[in-house]
C-alpha cells in the first residue's frame, strides 16, 4: 500500500482495497505476451492456421530448392519417408462376421482368394498407379515426400481405362494443382471457394478446383492447353496433410521452422570449405633478376589464378602480400548444435538426421529413439493411414463390387488392416527373447508381434506351412522347425556327431603314435 492507500484505509477501507487490487491486476501479466524492448520486433498476429500460412506456396518452393541443392535437406526428407513408409504400409484383407455366419463359408473363401489376388496383382504392382510407374507403396512414398516438402498432397481417383483389370487407379498431385486464384462464389461453383477448395455453407468440402497440368510445367501438351481449372468433386480427391491446429484446412511445409537454419548452415559449410581450400593452396614466388625482367623474358608474366603447386615469377620491383585467413572457430561443435535444433524442429533424433553415432551408446540410442518412434507412429496412424489409405478402402470396395457382381452383397463385410513397416531391432539378442516372453505372458499376441515386423501373419503362416510340407516331403528336418522342442538337433545330427568324434579320436591316436611326447623329452609341434 502506498501513502494514499494508508490514509484511505481508516476512512474507506473498501476503496483502499480496490485500489490495491486494481494495481496488482495491471502489473500481473505473462512476460511472453508483453511488448518490451526485447519483444518489440516479434510478429505475433492473432490469425487462424490458414491465414498464418498464406505464403505456403513460397515456403514449399524454398523447401524444394533446398532439397535440390542442399544435401542435408535431402536427408531430412529421406529420414521421414524411410521411417513412415520404408518399403510400404502393407494391406491385409479380412472378412468381418465370416466366422459368425453372416458370410457363407464358400463365399468367404472365394472373397479371401480374390482379396489376396487383388493385393498381389493390383496393389503390389504398378496397375494401381494411373501413370503406371509406382505400386501402392511407391505412391505412399510420393505422398509422404510431398507432405514433407509442400505440407500437403492430393490423391485423385482415376477410373480405370477399358482393359485395365483394377478396381481403382490413383494419381498423386502436388498442391500446386489447386487454383488458389478462385475466391468466393466462383463461376460454376455450388458453394464458396477458398484457395481452390469449394465449401458448402456448413463447412463441408464439395469440390476441388484443379489444373489439368502443373502450373509450373514447361510443356502444356500438344496444341497447348488452357490455364483454366476444372471442378473435381470432393468424393474423387483425397487431401492428405498433418493437421496441427483446429479448423486447419491446408498443410504447411515441414521445412517451415528449419528452412532458414538449413540454408544458413549450408552457406556456413560452403564458406568453411572454401576457406580450407584456399588455405591448402600452396604457391611459390620466384623473384626475377633485373636483366631477365628488362629483356622482356616470357617468364615475366602477369600473375594469374592461384592454384595448388603454382610457381609464379614476379619482377624485381614487385611484391606479393597475402592476408591471413580468419579463424572461423571450431566448426564441429557449432554445426552439431545447429543440427540438433534442426532435428528437434523436424521431430527426429540428431543421430537419425546425421548418421553420427559417435556420442551415443546402446542405452542412450534406445532412449533417443523412443520419442522419435512416437512421432513416426503418430504420422502413420494419425495422418497417412486415415488420410490416404483408409479412404481408398471405399474406392476398392466399390470397384470390387463392380468387377465381381456375385460378391456385391458381401463387399460391406470387407475389412482392411494396414501393417506399418517393421521397426528395426537395435539388439535382436535382447529384444527377441523379450518379445517371446511378452507373448507367453499374454501381454501381446504372436500376430501382433509379426505385424510389428511389417509382415502379414497369414502370409507368414502360409510360408511356414509350405516350407514344412516341402521338408517333410523330402525327409528333411531342421533345428529351426517350430514343431520340435527348442534345442532339438536335426535328424541324423547325433549319428553324424558320434561319427565325427570317432574320426577325431582315431586322428589323435595316429598323431600320438607318430610324434614324441613331452615325457620322452621330445617336442610336439
Amino acid at each position: 500500500m502506498n501513502l494514499i492507500d494508508r490514509l484511505l484505509a481508516p476512512l474507506a477501507p473498501g476503496l483502499a482495497l480496490r485500489r490495491v487490487q486494481a494495481r496488482r491486476r495491471l502489473t500481473a501479466y505473462y512476460e511472453a505476451g508483453a511488448v518490451t524492448e526485447r519483444t518489440a520486433n516479434r510478429r505475433a498476429p492473432g490469425t487462424d492456421a490458414d491465414a498464418a500460412a498464406a505464403r505456403r506456396g513460397r515456403i514449399a518452393a524454398v523447401a524444394r530448392d533446398l532439397i535440390r541443392n542442399t544435401p542435408l535437406a535431402v536427408r531430412v526428407q529421406q529420414v521421414v519417408t524411410n521411417n513412415v513408409v520404408a518399403d510400404g504400409i502393407v494391406p491385409r484383407i479380412t472378412l468381418a462376421d465370416a466366422v459368425s455366419g453372416a458370410v457363407p463359408a464358400a463365399v468367404a473363401a472365394r472373397m479371401q482368394r480374390r482379396g489376396m489376388a487383388m493385393i498381389e496383382t493390383v496393389l503390389d504392382r504398378t496397375t494401381v498407379d494411373a501413370d503406371g510407374r509406382q505400386n501402392l507403396y511407391g505412391l505412399q512414398r510420393l505422398v509422404t515426400n510431398t507432405i514433407v516438402d509442400a505440407g500437403e498432397a492430393l490423391v485423385l481417383r482415376v477410373r480405370p481405362r477399358a482393359g485395365v483389370e483394377a478396381p481403382v487407379q490413383l494419381r498423386v498431385l502436388e498442391p500446386d494443382y489447386l487454383d488458389t486464384s478462385l475466391v468466393g462464389r466462383a463461376s460454376g461453383a455450388r458453394g464458396w471457394v477458398h484457395e481452390g477448395i469449394e465449401y458448402a455453407d456448413d463447412g463441408r468440402r464439395l469440390a476441388y478446383w484443379l489444373f489439368d497440368r502443373h502450373p509450373g510445367s514447361s510443356a502444356w501438351g500438344p496444341g497447348g492447353a488452357s490455364m483454366a481449372s476444372r471442378r473435381v468433386p470432393a468424393s474423387e480427391v483425397l487431401h492428405v496433410y498433418r493437421q496441427d491446429r483446429p479448423n486447419q484446412q491446408r498443410g504447411v511445409s515441414w521445412f517451415a521452422p528449419i528452412a532458414t537454419a538449413l540454408a544458413d548452415l549450408g552457406d556456413y559449410a560452403d564458406a568453411e570449405l572454401v576457406r580450407h581450400k584456399i588455405a591448402a593452396t600452396f604457391v611459390g614466388f620466384r623473384r626475377l633478376g633485373d636483366t631477365i625482367a628488362s629483356a622482356g623474358d616470357p617468364r615475366a608474366t602477369e600473375l594469374g589464378e592461384l592454384r595448388p603447386g603454382l610457381i609464379q615469377d614476379i619482377g624485381p620491383d614487385e611484391e606479393m602480400t597475402f592476408p591471413e585467413l580468419p579463424d572461423a572457430g571450431d566448426f564441429d561443435p557449432f554445426s552439431r548444435a545447429v543440427l540438433r535444433q534442426i532435428a528437434a524442429g523436424l521431430g527426429v533424433t540428431y543421430e537419425a538426421l546425421t548418421g553420427d553415432l559417435s556420442s551415443v551408446n546402446f542405452s542412450s540410442a534406445r532412449m533417443g529413439r523412443v520419442e522419435m518412434d512416437r512421432n513416426i507412429s503418430a504420422w502413420q496412424w494419425l495422418m497417412l493411414i486415415p488420410g490416404f489409405l483408409q479412404p481408398i478402402e471405399a474406392w476398392l470396395r466399390e470397384g470390387w463390387a463392380r468387377r465381381h457382381p456375385d460378391d456385391a452383397a458381401f463387399v460391406k463385410f470387407l475389412r482392411f488392416e494396414w501393417v506399418p513397416p517393421h521397426r528395426v531391432l537395435v539388439d535382436p539378442t535382447r529384444e527377441i527373447p523379450a518379445l517371446k516372453e511378452a507373448v507367453r505372458a499374454g501381454f501381446t499376441s504372436r500376430s501382433a508381434v509379426v505385424r510389428s515386423f511389417g509382415f502379414d501373419p497369414e502370409r507368414l503362416e502360409a510360408d511356414i506351412a509350405a516350407e514344412n510340407a516341402r521338408a517333410d516331403r523330402h525327409g528333411l528336418q531342421f533345428s529351426s522347425d517350430g514343431r520340435l522342442p527348442a534345442g532339438t538337433p536335426p535328424a541324423g545330427a547325433a549319428d553324424e556327431a558320434d561319427e565325427t568324434d570317432e574320426q577325431a579320436d582315431e586322428a589323435d591316436r595316429n598323431v600320438g603314435a607318430a610324434m614324441p611326447s613331452r615325457r620322452s623329452g621330445g617336442t610336439i609341434l
